[in-house]
C-alpha cells in the first residue's frame, strides 16, 4: 500500500513504525525539520518537511496511486482540510485524527463536508476503553469472532475448584473444552504461558466454542454485585475527563471530576449535566479526604500529565479504591508501572495505533479485532497465501513475547495448535497480543510481496 502520514508527533511516528514492511510505501509530512531529519535517518520512510496544507507538497506525489492519507497534526481543523485536499487530489481513502468534543457531535456532517472517510478521536477511544474495563466488561467479550462460532467469557479463577495453585498447563482438567487465552492480575493483562501458575484474585478470559458458554456459565459463578462501579472520581477535566464523565454519568454512575483550572471547570459544568465538578489540585491530599476518595468504587487519574496520573493511582490504592486506571501516553512506562504496582494503566498512544492499524489493514487480513482491558489486542486473521507466516511451523517464528496464538480454525475444525503445527492458507488464527507486541505482530503478518513503486 501507498501510505501518507501527515504529522510526525508520537502518533504519527509510532503508526508510520507499526506500517513498515516490504509491502508499504510510507511518506511523512512535517513541517518540522528537526522530526523530519530523525525520522529519515532511523526509518525506512520518505520524510519530506512541508506544510501539509500547501498543495505544491504533494507535487511529486500521484495522490491518485495513495491508498491512504492519515492526517495526524495537533490540530483539528487542519486535519480536515489535508483530508479534504487529499480526496480532491484523488487519494483512496482518509483519516484525520480530530479530538474537540464540539466536533464529535457532529461527525457526519464532517464526514460529509470533508470527504473524510474515518475520524479518529484518541481521547475518546481511552474513554471508551475505561468505561468498558469498568461498566461493560462482561458485554465487551460477548462478541462473536467472524464466520467462527466461538466466544470470550471472563472468569474469576476462584470459582474454579481446584484451578488456582494449578499451572496454565494443566487447565484443561477444570476447564474441559475452554482454553485460558489471558489473565487478568490485579488490573495487569498476562498472556498466559503453560508454565504460568494461577492465583487466588485473577480473572481468567476463556475462548471456546459458543455453545459451551451457557455451559461453563451456569457451572461456575458470575462476578459478586461488589464489582459494580456506583461512585467514580476523576481526576482532570480535559477531553479525555469530559468524555469519560460523561459516558459514566449517562450509564448512571455518581461522577466527581477534580480540575485546577477555573475556566475549565465552568466549561464542564455547562456541558456535563449530573456531574459534580470540582475546582481543585488533584494532589490536594485533604481535597481527597474531603471528597470521600475511601467511599469511590474507581478512580481513574487522566490530567495530561503521565507522572501525575501514576502517582495519583498509586494514592487512591493507597487509600483502598477498588478499580484505580492511570491514562499513560508513553509506552516505556510499563515496566516501571508494574515494578511499583500501579494495578491498570492504559496507554493512549497505543490504543489510538492500534485502531488506526485495524483501520488500514482490515481489508487485507484482519477480519475482527477488540481490545482488552486497553491492554491487550484480540485479532482474527485470515491467513493469505503470501504472508510471511503462511506453510511454516509455529517454532519456526518469531512471534513477541506477548503474543499468543490461541486457536486455528481450518474448514470446519478448531485447533489448538503447538509448536509443530503448521499455518495453511485460508486458516483463521486467533491471536492475543500485548498492545506493545501488535506492530511486531502485524510486521510478521504482512506480506513478502516487495513494493514495486517509488514517488
Amino acid at each position: 500500500m501507498k501510505i501518507i502520514i501527515v504529522g510526525a508527533g508520537k502518533l504519527g511516528l509510532k503508526v508510520a513504525a507499526s506500517l513498515i514492511s516490504p509491502a508499504n510505501y510510507i511518506t511523512i509530512i512535517d513541517i518540522n525539520p528537526k522530526v523530519i531529519q530523525k525520522a529519515n535517518n532511523e526509518m525506512d520512510v520518505m520524510a519530506l518537511c512541508g506544510n501539509g496544507l500547501q498543495v505544491d507538497v504533494y507535487s511529486d506525489i500521484k495522490m491518485s496511486d495513495c491508498d491512504f492519507l492519515l492526517s495526524l497534526t495537533g490540530s483539528d481543523e487542519k486535519n480536515l482540510v489535508i483530508t479534504a485536499m487529499a480526496k480532491q487530489l484523488g487519494c483512496t481513502r482518509t483519516i484525520a485524527r480530530v479530538r474537540d468534543p464540539e466536533y464529535f457531535k457532529q461527525l457526519e456532517l464532517l464526514k460529509r463536508t470533508f470527504k473524510v472517510d474515518y475520524i479518529i478521536n484518541p481521547d475518546r477511544l481511552i474513554s471508551f476503553e475505561i468505561y468498558s474495563y469498568l461498566i461493560d466488561r462482561q458485554k465487551n467479550l460477548n462478541q462473536l469472532f467472524t464466520g467462527v462460532s466461538i466466544g470470550m467469557i471472563e472468569i474469576e479463577a476462584d470459582s474454579i475448584n481446584g484451578i488456582v495453585g494449578d499451572k496454565v498447563l494443566n487447565a484443561s482438567k477444570y476447564l474441559k473444552n475452554m482454553l485460558i487465552v489471558s489473565i487478568s492480575r490485579k488490573g495487569k493483562i498476562i498472556i498466559p504461558k503453560s508454565h504460568v501458575t494461577i492465583n487466588s484474585g485473577d480473572m481468567l478470559y476463556l475462548l471456546g466454542k459458543k455453545s459451551d458458554i451457557p455451559k461453563i456459565t451456569s457451572a461456575f459463578r458470575k462476578r459478586e454485585n461488589a464489582s459494580i462501579v456506583r461512585k467514580a472520581m476523576i481526576m482532570g477535566g480535559g477531553k479525555t475527563g469530559y468524555y469519560l464523565a460523561q459516558l459514566l454519568s449517562d450509564a448512571g454512575v455518581s461522577v466527581k471530576i477534580i480540575e485546577k483550572n477555573r475556566e475549565r471547570c465552568e466549561y464542564l459544568s455547562e456541558k456535563l449535566n449530573d456531574v459534580l465538578i470540582l475546582h481543585g489540585d488533584a494532589t490536594d491530599v485533604s481535597l481527597l479526604q474531603e471528597e470521600n476518595i475511601t467511599g469511590m468504587d474507581a478512580f481513574i487519574s487522566a490530567t495530561g500529565f503521565d507522572e501525575d496520573n501514576i502517582i495519583l493511582a498509586l494514592m487512591a490504592q493507597q487509600y483502598g479504591v477498588r478499580e484505580v486506571i492511570a491514562k499513560v501516553s508513553r509506552g516505556n512506562y510499563n515496566m516501571l508501572t508494574d515494578a511499583i504496582g500501579v494495578n491498570t494503566t492504559l496507554n493512549t498512544l497505543e490504543i489510538t495505533t492500534g485502531q488506526i492499524l485495524r483501520i488500514v489493514q482490515k481489508g487485507d487480513f484482519v477480519s475482527s479485532s477488540f481490545f482488552l482491558q486497553g491492554q491487550a489486542e484480540v485479532l482474527e486473521v485470515i491467513v493469505q497465501k503470501d504472508m510471511l507466516i503462511t506453510n511454516r511451523k509455529l517454532r519456526e517464528l518469531s512471534f513477541p513475547p506477548g503474543v499468543l496464538v490461541a486457536l486455528i480454525y481450518r474448514d470446519t475444525a478448531s485447533i489448538v495448535p503447538d509448536g509443530n503445527t503448521e499455518i495453511k492458507e485460508n486458516d483463521r488464527l486467533i491471536f492475543f497480543s500485548m498492545l506493545s507486541d501488535v506492530p511486531e505482530l502485524e510486521k510478521l503478518l504482512q506480506s513478502t510481496k516487495k513494493r514495486f513503486f517509488r514517488i
